[in-house]
Order: structure tokens, then C-alpha cells, then sequence
């Protein structure tokens, strides 16, 4: 070879640092790194997650966000303790006053009382005649639980009922909840009193000292009673 000048095995002609050495031993060549490496850096970069900075329309969002849920919080939500909602009570007569018209009623006319009770608390279940829903919830019309030992009925408004029950030959298995922290003992009494004596029940009515007696005489009780334990 001559000069600087050399040819590739294939016939390209090698100059400069591309050419053979003189010894021509092709074993020599080497890659040129550089070349290698300028087409790689005509390649676009891989996007890359960096710190950008938020727009500021973000930020008067977040801030808008913050005044308002600030001015929500202190307006709707009291004072979150447990005089809240008594406060609330307080701040409406109404409310305070229908209560205590309900309780002087209850007292007057425990029957018309009761069936205002029954209305509002057990009709859901118990239906509008009395009468249940066959499989779920039982009769109360011509039931021996409501007309039997007013003690067991009383015990039952109290502190509501879990497990099977047998009412007039059939078997429910559901749960009656405990009406003790929601209704006064004239209210239990009214509704207790309207229910016996709804035709064609004809027990005796009901007291609110009978009721008192037994919230006094079970307020440990923390559970519903089962109908193995009113009826062993």
C-alpha cells in the first residue's frame, strides 16, 4: 500500500484515519467511536419528568378550594363535639316544641299517640294493617308477644329483639331495633298501649312507669333480647 491511502476488502477506499496501517494487518482497524456516537446524538432525547412549575392557574384553584371548604366547614359544621346537636335543638323552637307537644300527647291520649309512634317508627315493617310481611317481618294484629306479659313487650321496644321468633305458628328470623335512646317512656307506653289494643287485641294498656321501671331495671344491657331469653 501506498501512501495513506488503502482499500476495504471490498473495494471502498480507506483515507486518513480510516486507513490501514502500514503494516496491513487488518486486524488493527478500530472503531471510530466518534462517527458511532454522532448518529446516536442525532436521535431526539426521551422525554423526561422534571420539577416544572404548576401553572398559576393551579394554584388560584387550590387557593379557591381552601377559602371556600374553610368557609363551608365554619358554617355548616358546629362545633363537632356532642352539644351540637343539642345547640341545633336549642336554636330551633320547633322542633324542641313538637317533641314536647308529642309527650303531653302521649300522656293525654296514649292510643291517638301511639298510633302517631307507630306511624313513624314501626309501619315500615309491621305494614299499615298490622298484619307483617309473611317470611320477614311478624304480625302484630293477634300476636301472643304484643298481647301477653306487657314486661316482654316493653322489654322488646326497649331494647329491640334478634333471632327466631314464633309468632302465631309461623317462624321469622330477623331483628327489631332498640327504640330506648329515641323514644320517652310515654312515648314506648303510647305505642305499646295502641298496639294491644288494636282489633282485635284487647289487653290492657300500658303505663309509663311500667316502662321506666324496666329501662331502669336492664340499663346495663347493651344488646337486643332473644325470644329463648323473654320466653325460656
Amino acid at each position: 500500500m501506498a501512501g495513506s491511502d488503502a482499500i476495504r476488502p471490498g473495494g471502498e477506499s480507506l483515507r486518513g484515519s480510516d486507513a490501514v496501517p502500514e503494516s496491513g494487518d487488518v486486524t488493527d482497524l478500530q472503531p471510530d467511536v466518534e462517527r458511532i456516537h454522532r448518529a446516536i446524538r442525532r436521535e431526539p432525547r426521551d422525554p423526561t419528568e422534571g420539577n416544572e412549575v404548576p401553572p398559576s392557574a393551579f394554584w388560584v384553584a387550590i387557593a379557591v378550594a381552601l377559602v371556600w371548604a374553610g368557609f363551608y366547614f365554619g358554617r355548616y359544621g358546629g362545633r363537632f363535639d356532642t352539644t351540637t346537636h343539642i345547640e341545633f335543638g336549642e336554636r330551633q323552637p320547633g322542633i324542641v316544641q313538637a317533641a314536647a307537644d308529642q309527650q303531653q300527647a302521649a300522656v293525654a291520649d296514649p292510643v291517638a299517640a301511639g298510633r302517631s309512634v307507630f306511624e313513624k317508627h314501626c309501619q315500615s315493617c309491621h305494614q299499615q294493617n298490622g298484619l307483617g310481611l309473611a317470611g320477614a317481618f311478624p304480625p302484630i294484629v293477634g300476636s301472643e308477644w304484643v298481647t301477653g306479659d306487657a314486661t316482654v313487650l316493653i322489654r322488646i321496644l326497649l331494647h329491640g329483639l334478634a333471632g327466631p321468633i314464633v309468632v302465631k305458628g309461623n317462624t321469622y328470623n330477623g331483628a327489631m331495633p332498640a327504640w330506648e335512646q329515641v323514644l320517652s317512656d310515654q312515648e314506648i307506653a303510647a305505642v305499646a298501649t295502641y298496639i294491644r289494643q288494636w282489633k282485635p287485641n284487647a289487653a290492657p294498656a300500658v303505663t309509663p312507669q311500667s316502662v321506666a321501671a324496666e329501662r331502669t331495671a336492664n340499663e346495663a344491657r347493651t344488646t337486643p333480647w332473644t325470644a329463648q331469653e323473654l320466653r325460656p
